[in-house]
């Protein structure tokens, strides 16, 4: 008997995990495919939908999948939901069938890290799973015969460049999410109110067409940094998609009065604290992290928070921006530190403005200055006052 286990947090389930199973099913000739929504994975900072909310969205999403079904083990036995520890109750169950443990690309570059692997790889074989875009990594079979003794199997089957992030992100944004998500899953987010983030509609309601198109753009590689860095996702969110909300509201509008600019603002730069007096006043945030993050997303400040940082970046960097070096920027936030990035973005953005693309804030220099030293330390030396 083959039994393939696929697990994960399934939050939300999207499409490609269906298909994903599919191709698994066929593939290694399972007699069974168990789904196995996690109670909280090790690799992730907490589920944005409850345990019992994804074990039902899995229940709906996998039927449509020949010899699928969906285990509550790991919802049932909460905290953190271990893949060893799992497999070895599958085993116990299971004892005379050989199984399958399926995973993603981007789990098998973590799997070195996960909690006995070794144990893992006794119970079960690898099978991985490419995504569009995540080509297979050069020489990752070696290393992996290498530290393990084993290989792992790819399943003949690239998935679409979907993630449970974007899912997210499009949901708590009101945005079509039918390219990505099962009918039923969408009519039990819809049903249940899932993923939805206080005052982001209203906020949105404020935006053109196309400042709306570059928010989900922002807010969208926000999310994805905020789970790299291991920070709210809701909070980041909920910045990036109120960032630009004052935008186009004169200073006459209702909603900011009582609102005064610090004093010298250059014109472009005042809808960033508009914005933040407009989230406080009028959105009902009370969170400083999401009002810092939307008060500097365009000038920066010395010594931002993670948020800040967060927001500034994929404000500047998301992916409907051209500019020359923008994709060498894109590199260094993929490869680099959130303060490496912050001093190259806020080099090239003063250079820019030097040359008469527009007033330098006095702001943003001094927020240069600030990770200009940080990055001289980091090499060993001192940075200078920006001279032009």
């Amino acid at each position: 008997m083959n039994i393939a286990i696929f697990g994960g947090s399934f939050d939300p389930v999207h499409a490609e995990h269906v298909n994903m199973a599919r191709a698994a099913v066929t593939a290694l000739g399972a007699d069974k495919l168990i789904a196995v929504p996690a109670y909280l994975a090790p690799h992730k900072h907490g589920a944005a939908a409850s345990a019992e909310d994804r074990l039902a969205m899995a229940k709906l999403a996998f039927s449509a999948v020949k010899n699928c079904e969906v285990s509550a083990y790991e919802c049932n036995a909460g905290g953190v939901s271990y893949t060893y520890r799992t497999l070895g109750y599958f085993r116990r169950r299971y004892p005379d069938a050989e199984l399958y443990l399926l995973v993603g690309s981007d789990m098998l570059r973590d799997f070195y890290t996960w909690r006995e692997p070794e144990t893992i790889l006794s119970l079960a074989e690898l099978v991985v799973c490419y995504r569009e875009g995540d080509a297979p990594l050069k020489g990752e079979q070696l290393r992996f015969a290498v530290k393990f003794k084993k290989k792992y199997r790819l399943l003949p089957f690239t998935g679409r460049d979907i993630s449970s992030t974007k899912a997210r992100v499009l949901c708590a944004l009101g945005e079509d999410v039918r390219p990505y998500l099962p009918e039923d899953v969408i009519d039990y987010i819809e049903g249940h109110e899932l993923y939805r983030i206080a005052g982001v509609k209203k906020a949105l309601g404020y935006l053109k067409p196309a400042r709306r198109k570059h928010t989900v753009r922002v807010a969208l590689l926000a999310a994805e940094l905020a789970r790299k860095n291991g920070v709210s996702e809701q909070k980041i969110v909920q910045a990036a998609a109120m960032h630009d909300a004052a935008k186009n509201l004169p200073l006459t509008a209702p909603e900011l009065a009582g609102f005064a600019p610090p004093a010298d603002t250059p014109a472009p730069v005042v809808h960033q604290y508009a914005g933040a007096y407009l989230a406080e006043h009028v959105l009902g945030v009370q969170d400083e992290e999401v009002l810092g993050a939307i008060r500097y997303h365009t000038t920066g400040k010395p010594n931002m928070s993670v948020a800040e940082k967060i927001v500034f970046l994929a404000d500047m960097l998301e992916a409907g921006r051209d500019f020359p070096q923008v994709k060498k920027l894109r590199a260094c936030l993929a490869e680099k530190s959130l303060d490496e990035c912050m001093y190259r973005c806020l080099k090239h953005q003063v250079r820019y403005l030097k040359k008469g693309k527009g007033e330098l804030c006095p702001l943003t220099l001094q927020a240069y200055e600030y990770y200009a030293r940080l990055h001289a330390a980091k090499k060993g030396g001192q940075a200078a006052p920006y001279n032009g």
